[in-house]
């Protein structure tokens, strides 16, 4: 209701508040681990959060990919912005933390959603894992295949760079929740894949597009786009 509230309201506060509510209920579920929950249990908390995202999403008739944005003054957290259309522009200059819903911009290519990422949480036990910040693609590889492994959320994650981009593999443990909603993790990807997102556009101080998800075998693969630094935006 939080969630539903807040996008009717238009408040910031509420609607990241709405999302983590959802997400940290999911994580406090993994912590325990399958002892305590059954995995099914999980998986119908992330649905929870994917379905109220999704809605909003459509509601709102957005078209481009997500993209994950590196920490700035502005968003000293990074951020994840959804785009209105698919040959977008953006404006990094208008973005805030009290900021939802990216209208008042001097063109309809640089509307759109901009939102906490999902994914902030886990990248927070990333650096925990760290003992630092993220600084590099390397970091991300390492500490999200040993941190996802522990909470028993994946089996591992390998990453190729290119001077491009990237190409992702995740090993999920519920690959079952990602067969139903892999047609949307372009714009809505779980909080496992939001997380290693947006540390890969921390690590890389980039902003990062997620062009496409795919199945191969038990894994997904992700492929996500390098568009520079934030100020080349500016």
């Amino acid at each position: 209701m939080m969630l539903l509230y807040s996008v009717v309201s238009g408040n910031s506060d509420f609607i990241n508040m709405g999302l983590a509510g959802i997400f940290l209920g999911a994580i406090v579920l993994t912590i325990k681990g399958q002892e305590y929950v059954k995995r099914s249990t999980l998986s119908l908390t992330l649905r929870a959060y994917h379905e109220s995202l999704r809605r909003i999403v459509e509601d709102l008739e957005l078209e481009g990919n997500a993209l994950y944005i590196p920490p700035y003054e502005n968003l000293p957290k990074g951020g994840l912005f959804i785009p209105l259309r698919k040959d977008f522009d953006i404006d990094p200059g208008r973005f805030g933390e009290d900021i939802v819903f990216l209208t008042n911009v001097g063109s309809e290519r640089q509307m759109g959603l901009l939102l906490r990422s999902p994914g902030l949480e886990l990248l927070e036990k990333f650096e925990e894992h760290l003992e630092g910040e993220i600084t590099s693609v390397g970091e991300v590889e390492s500490a999200s295949s040993s941190v996802l492994k522990a909470l028993n959320l994946a089996k591992g994650v390998y990453i190729e760079e290119s001077e491009e981009g990237f190409e992702i593999y995740v090993e999920p443990q519920d690959i079952a929740f990602c067969r139903r909603n892999i047609s949307s993790c372009n714009q809505l990807a779980c909080p496992i894949c939001s997380s290693i997102l947006l540390a890969l556009a921390k690590g890389s101080k980039q902003i990062i597009e997620s062009e496409e998800f795919s199945i191969t075998g038990k894994r997904i693969r992700i492929k996500a786009r390098k568009l520079g630094g934030v100020r080349e935006w500016m």
